[in-house]
């Protein structure tokens, strides 16, 4: 005998169909386990998951078969491992392919040859086995599949996203072009949305014949039957036999209805009765469609007018009670809706015009600072209790469920995970060495070592919020119940080779991954990165920051200074490549060079020469003028001019060139020296008079002074009535006292200049006296006072 259940995920077809077996004694065949075990053996063999050939041919060469009751892939039962949400994602896929489907089907049909079956699946009923002799289709809402799913335990998503999967699953079982999911026309219907495991198990058992009609007599009798109708004698008389025991119902009991006819006004359900039962449209929160499954209350057998009472909105209020002593008794949670903030917490609406009551202190895992951000929620609740004063109060808490969803979770990581295993996870937020990556409810850590075998600067540089990732358990700590993440564990440390491809001293190509205030990162090679420093970019150029020669994205060519294998640390050179200019400076800008170069910087002391770019001389103050003393140098420079000057000092050791202006022509202090040594007399315009003394430019624009005191022509005489005989502009004489080029110092005596002069004079008359003149001394003096 074959026994073919189909349905959707999550309708609970594996667990009946595996009661059914036992209780018979038939073999149970999960079909979907097969196509599982396909999608297995290509993740295992490192096939690419896309790739429909590859897995056809996979499909073709695994070897399936049944031991002791359990499905074994080429000799080792595998059935543990198939239940993974690796597997989830793809499994849907590659039973779509038409190959695959045919090879699964193949082999379902030779082991059912020889055995008693029940098998489940999405097509058994319409293309595996279309001759069966009991066809059953099990169905359920995508909610309830997806809550019995996630209470399984198998699955690291939310009861949200479980459901989320169910209904993209039932899209791609529903639209495959070969074995899509569909109910057949002989199939008996049976919604389990609100039926416990027992209760399915119990109406399923009852539709299964006992073996005195059953067999290959039986199939054999009936088999021109069978060919000339859809619908087996055995399957009509099963669906007889189902729909016989509503005769049975009573008044007030809780019964299942299929929609025949949908009225502007009302819906019309079969309930197996004479007569079809009405239903206000409006008591439906969407309109139903011909062939739903709708849970009714039968009200009254018949009424006056002979029409068969039903209530749909009874059945909803008593099924939600009935789920509402489930939750409390099984502590289970159920769903609502958060309303509004009340005194002490939040109103949540269950459904039914029925809401309860939770604690702001058992909203959520952290405290509740803004309680306003909760309204709207749809979430779970545990239901804590439920006491009557005057009126039903019904008590819950998201935290409590929260927590132990949590816990269940981290709990089944721990026990089915292992260093090594690849898991899936969603960036949560960030730290500064790394990412926490929410697995289900709980963390891991994705630290920003393990995000590449490169550099890492920035963790949102290589995962941002939200995104959802793979990654690789690298460890474990069971015992403070820690996990340590990473991306880069999936590919080869490039850092094992390194040597076999580089050494210091290498002048090498690279890509500028990024720019930092000290330096630029430059990609060597994939997952291998190195630091060029700032210092390290030019000879001669001061560079503030990377930006002013760099972009990322750039290629350039450096040079290893130096690798640490350990820490995984490149010291790079950009300059390095480049022969260092300071190294010829002297036999390019030797001492007494004269040029013309443009002014580039005015400073206080000096100016900077630009020589060439990057290279600058420095022009200081006290190298302008031989004779004047210039406090401001941007006084006689302007920057941007040109200016001649002339190489006076070349350091290469500490890169400095010293420029001068004035070393251009003869120093004109020397050239005085010559001209005028002590004691000769100077010839001078007066540039200024000052309380101490007369100051007097002489040859070469040269500044001396005559000091106050020897200004008057007798030690006793008043200098400054001596001093207002002058004026500046004055042209005067005076004697030099002291000239010294080195100082740069001239002192000047216009005493002493009268003192030689009156000499010179004393020895003219004494010479005319020899002469034989009668001049004499008194005469000389008395020509001197009459002067």
């Amino acid at each position: 005998m074959v026994v073919a259940i189909d349905g959707p995920a999550g309708v609970g077809k594996s667990s009946v169909a595996k009661m059914i077996a036992e209780k018979r004694g038939f073999l149970f065949l999960n079909s979907g386990n097969f196509y599982r075990a396909v999608t297995w053996k290509a993740f295992q063999d490192g096939v690419r998951p896309e790739d429909e050939e590859a897995i056809t041919a996979v499909a073709r060469g695994i070897r399936l078969e049944i031991r002791g009751g359990k499905l074994c892939i080429d000799g080792v039962s595998r059935e543990e491992e198939l239940h993974t949400d690796s597997i989830d994602a793809w499994v849907a896929k590659h039973s779509a392919i038409m190959p695959v489907r045919g090879e699964v089907n193949r082999r379902l049909r030779e082991i059912a040859g020889t055995r008693d079956v029940v098998m489940e699946g999405r097509d058994i009923t319409t293309v595996v086995f279309p001759d069966a002799q009991v066809k059953i289709y099990l169905d359920a809402k995508p909610e309830a599949r997806g809550r019995r799913r996630f209470l399984q335990g198998t699955s690291g998503l939310s009861e949200e996203q479980t459901a989320a999967a169910i209904r993209e699953r039932d899209e791609i079982d529903t639209n495959k072009k070969e074995g899509n999911l569909q109910r057949a026309a002989d199939a008996v219907y049976m919604d389990t949305s609100d039926l416990t495991l027992n209760e399915v198990y119990e109406r399923v058992l009852k539709l299964i014949p006992q073996t005195n009609i059953t067999g290959r007599g039986y199939m054999a009798e009936n088999e021109n039957k069978l060919s000339e109708s859809s619908q087996s004698p055995l399957q009509e008389e099963l669906q007889e036999q189902y729909l016989k025991t509503l005769d049975d119902l009573e008044e007030g009991q809780l019964v299942e209805s299929r929609v025949v006819e949908v009225g502007p006004e009302n819906v019309f359900v079969d309930v197996g009765y004479k007569s079809e039962g009405k239903i206000p449209l409006v008591e439906f929160k969407t309109a139903p469609k011909i062939g739903d499954i709708v849970q009714v209350v039968l009200m009254k057998k018949e009424n006056r007018a002979g029409e068969l009472i039903v209530s749909k909105q009874k059945a909803d209020e008593k099924l939600f009670w009935k789920q509402l002593k489930t939750c409390l008794q099984e502590h289970l949670p159920i769903t609502g809706k958060v309303t509004k903030t009340i005194k002490g917490g939040f109103e949540v609406d269950l459904g039914f015009s029925i809401s309860g009551f939770n604690p702001i202190s058992k909203m959520d895992i952290h405290r509740v600072e803004e309680p306003e951000q909760y309204i709207g929620l749809e979430s779970q609740f545990l239901v804590e209790r439920i006491y009557n004063e005057n009126r039903i109060n019904i008590i819950l808490s998201r935290r409590n469920w929260l927590e132990e969803e949590t816990a269940k979770k981290r709990e089944a990581f721990f026990a089915n995970t292992q260093e090594g295993d690849d898991v899936e996870g969603t960036v949560k937020s960030f730290t500064s060495f790394g990412a926490f990556i929410d697995l289900g409810g709980f963390d891991g850590l994705l630290h920003i070592n393990d995000m590449s075998w490169g550099h890492v600067t920035r963790p949102k540089d290589y995962v941002r919020k939200g995104q959802v990732i793979r990654l690789k358990v690298i460890r474990l700590d069971r015992e403070n119940q820690k996990i340590n993440l990473s991306l880069k564990h999936f590919e080869e440390d490039p850092w094992l080779h390194f040597e076999e491809h580089f050494a210091a001293g290498d002048v090498v190509r690279g890509k500028v991954t990024k720019l930092a205030d000290f330096g630029a990162f430059i990609e060597l090679a994939e997952g291998i990165e190195g630091l060029a420093h700032i210092s390290e970019f030019s000879w001669v150029r001061r560079i503030k920051h990377p930006r002013e020669i760099l972009k990322a994205g750039d290629e350039v060519e450096a040079k290893i200074l130096s690798y640490d294998l350990e820490s995984g640390r490149i010291s790079l050179g950009l300059k390095q490549v480049n022969p260092n200019p300071w190294d010829e400076i002297s036999g390019k800008y030797p001492k007494g060079m004269r040029l013309t170069r443009k002014v580039k910087k005015i400073t206080g002391s000096g100016a900077f020469i630009e020589l060439e770019e990057g290279i600058d001389g420095f022009l200081h103050a006290e190298d302008l003028s031989w004779t004047r003393k210039i406090k401001n140098p941007g006084s006689v420079l302007k920057e941007g001019e040109d200016v001649e000057v002339i190489i006076i000092d070349v350091n290469p050791e500490e890169r400095n060139i010293r420029l001068g202006v004035k070393q251009l022509s003869e120093d004109p202090w020397l050239s005085l020296k010559k001209a005028y040594p002590e004691r000769s007399i100077i010839e001078g315009e007066i540039t200024n008079i000052t309380d101490f003394g007369i100051f007097v430019k002489v040859q070469g624009g040269i500044e001396g002074l005559i000091g106050k005191m020897n200004i008057a022509e007798h030690a006793n005489d008043d200098a400054d009535e001596a001093i207002k005989k002058f004026s500046a502009g004055d042209q005067i004489k005076a004697v030099v006292l002291e000239l010294n080029p080195g100082k740069q110092k001239l002192s000047l005596s216009l005493r002493e200049f009268q003192k030689k002069q009156q000499r010179e004079e004393l020895q003219k008359y004494i010479h005319d006296e020899n002469s034989g003149s009668t001049f004499t001394l008194g005469d000389f003096l008395k020509d001197k006072d009459n002067a």
